[in-house]
């Protein structure tokens, strides 16, 4: 069973192993283990309005969104790269950012348990 998902994929980590399951098992668990230092990091730079170290955390994040193809979240990322100063649209980005993290962790420890305990 692959979980299929409108907020993301994880056709990618299916193509790049094969299938295997352990390795889409682990890549799952890093992203989510993950998500809890970008929350703080996105919620505590958002605060300081510090667009220098968002630009470094966004850059580290980068390739684990798009490798589960994490819907808006590659514009959201473009969009406070190119930023050259922080403003209400840097805010409401990185607003969205969290949003969009919160929402989706809950449901990939889903996926996680469920890809533990069946057969792909």
């Amino acid at each position: 069973m692959r979980p299929e998902h409108q907020l993301y994929t994880y056709t990618y980590l299916y193509k790049i192993s094969n299938t295997s399951t352990s390795f889409i098992q682990k890549m799952i668990m890093l992203f989510i283990s993950s998500l809890d230092e970008y929350l703080i990091e996105l919620a505590m730079l958002q605060e300081q309005k510090n667009l220098p170290e968002l630009k470094k955390v966004i850059h580290k994040m980068k390739p684990s969104v798009m490798n589960l193809e994490v819907k808006g979240a590659a514009e959201i990322l473009k969009s406070i790269n190119n930023a050259s100063s922080w403003n209400n649209d840097t805010d409401r980005r990185v607003s969205q950012l969290r949003e969009i993290f919160a929402a989706i962790k809950p449901m990939m420890e889903k996926d996680l348990a469920r890809l533990g305990t069946e057969e792909i």
